[in-house]
């Protein structure tokens, strides 16, 4: 698949994503304020923050499908990782705000929200509708090895878990406890927390160029091209999508460059093809027998 049509398909899923996290906020606002329930509130700001990141995601998947330049020959493939850190620090911001606003309502001791039928009823349906669009969007993400739609998945899923927990908290408010809508809030907060977690991981295993693949395997599909005699100094770093190796192989002393020419190409070819998220392979031979360098 090219990068044009990879990006057009991610901006298909993320222009749908927004389109139904903006239907689901203006469905749960509605209700949490019907209700004055903080859970459901808190549970609609996350439905229109997923829309948000969903804007911010659009903006940076546009900017990293341009093509290479002069002064940036590898491409701009990591204006998608940079998009969901961004994505992750507004993640935290409504987290700090939903959590405040939930030890406030516990300091006053607010009276329970009021209980609806139908309002459960509709929450239940946007739990439904997150569930398939998480399933989606995630299916879509592998395919394409996309981080940014990886990550839009995993809030999805998460909202997914908030919607429960008001539902749970509107349930709860017949038993008379004034602690429950606020405790559940919290328990939002906590799953946003995790999905932070989740994104920042990614992003520092990016930027601070973390192994991305096991060098063992590595070897092993590169030694079993015709005419290796071994792999060593083996490296890899990059986004799951853009996957960078460096290696260093041994070949017979008396091959012609022709030779090792071609078999430079089949380690290349082999590589790809045992890892899709690989798109630059640096190969340096060498004569068999000189003792291999460690290995990264």
């Amino acid at each position: 698949m090219s990068e044009a049509a990879r990006a057009a398909r991610i901006r298909r899923v993320l222009l749908t994503a927004l389109a139904v996290n903006a239907l689901l906020a203006a469905v749960k606002f509605s209700i949490g304020w019907s209700l004055d329930s903080l859970s459901v509130l808190s549970d609609a700001v996350h439905s229109l923050l997923d829309g948000g990141a969903s804007v911010i995601a659009l903006i940076g998947i546009t900017a990293a499908a341009r093509p290479p330049d002069a002064n940036h020959p590898y491409g701009h493939r990591k204006f998608e990782i940079l998009t969901t850190i961004v994505v992750a620090g507004l993640l935290f911001l409504s987290a700090w705000e939903i959590l405040g606003a939930a030890v406030h309502r516990l300091m006053r001791h607010a009276t329970p929200p009021d209980f609806s039928g139908p309002g459960v009823a509709l929450l239940a349906v946007g739990v439904v509708a997150n569930l398939l669009l998480s399933r989606w969007e995630r299916k879509a993400g592998l395919e394409v090895s996309s981080p940014l739609l990886l990550a839009d998945a995993a809030h999805t899923r998460t909202d997914v878990f908030s919607s429960i927990l008001a539902i749970a908290a509107l349930a709860g408010s017949q038993l008379g406890l004034p602690w429950i809508d606020p405790l559940f809030a919290i328990g939002i907060v906590v799953l946003l927390a995790r999905a932070v977690y989740e994104i920042l991981l990614e992003g520092v295993k990016v930027v601070s160029d973390a192994t991305r693949l096991d060098p063992e395997e590595i070897r092993s599909v590169a030694e079993s091209v015709e005419g290796v005699r071994g792999a060593h100094a083996i490296r890899s770093h990059g986004m799951t999508n853009d996957i960078h190796i460096d290696l260093h192989i041994q070949v017979e002393e008396l091959l012609s460059t022709r030779q090792v020419f071609e078999i430079e190409n089949q380690v290349t070819e082999a590589l790809r093809k045992q890892f899709p998220g690989v798109t630059h392979v640096a190969l340096r031979h060498e004569p068999r027998g000189i003792p291999p360098e460690p290995d990264a």
